[in-house]
């Protein structure tokens, strides 16, 4: 007798085993994981230095209506060669271009881009070249600009920094466009006083700012 309560005991035992593990899962079944819905990158416009590097972080929205930090865990590209970035966001400036690099976030088919640009980072010396210029009403000056900068800890003058670099003039006789490479200064009529040329180049936040002569006869 008391051995049919146990083997009764062990039957109903089991039987609570399997209604458990059948309950929890018919209850999984009715929780599915959130998937991505949208993506945002921060910045959206980094700047990169140089030599060096900057990081990107990526957000999700999630079809919870959830958020989370996922830059580990999205696939990483960028389209051009002067900016590589790495499977943890992490950009590194390989070159300078007048064009900016397109980085793109994916999770399966929800994507986000910024859009990145290469500069020089604590650079010293900025010049403009020719200095003093001299040229006849009418004739195109072409300029370009440069600057001696640390890239792996070794100082390298003369970089061109002639495409990132934003020009201006006091004389609006004398008009310079910015972004190509070399930019000409178009003048129309002569100068009693020499027309300032000034160059604004900024790099994360920081801006140098430096000036030439050019004379119109």
């Amino acid at each position: 007798m008391m051995s049919s309560n146990k083997s009764k005991l062990r039957l109903m035992g089991a039987f609570a085993a399997l209604a458990t593990l059948a309950l929890a899962v018919s209850c999984r079944g009715f929780f599915v994981n959130p998937t991505v819905t949208a993506l945002t990158i921060n910045p959206t416009t980094p700047t990169v230095p140089l030599g060096g590097t900057t990081q990107l972080s990526a957000f999700a929205t999630f079809s919870d209506g959830s958020t989370g930090d996922v830059t580990n865990k999205v696939s990483w590209s960028s389209n051009s060669g002067t900016v590589d970035v790495n499977s943890g966001g992490l950009l590194t400036g390989k070159s300078l271009s007048n064009t900016t690099a397109t980085i793109t976030a994916a999770d399966q088919t929800i994507t986000q881009t910024a859009t990145a640009s290469v500069c020089v980072e604590g650079g010293s010396d900025f010049a403009i070249s020719p200095v003093n210029a001299s040229v006849p009403a009418g004739t195109p000056q072409p300029y370009t600009a440069s600057a001696t900068a640390v890239i792996n800890q070794v100082s390298t003058p003369g970089i061109d920094i002639t495409p990132g670099v934003q020009w201006s003039t006091n004389n609006t006789s004398v008009t310079i466009s910015s972004g190509t490479d070399p930019v000409t200064a178009t003048t129309t009529t002569a100068s009693t006083t020499p027309v300032v040329i000034t160059a604004s180049y900024t790099c994360n936040g920081v801006t140098n700012t430096f000036t030439t002569n050019l004379t119109v006869n």
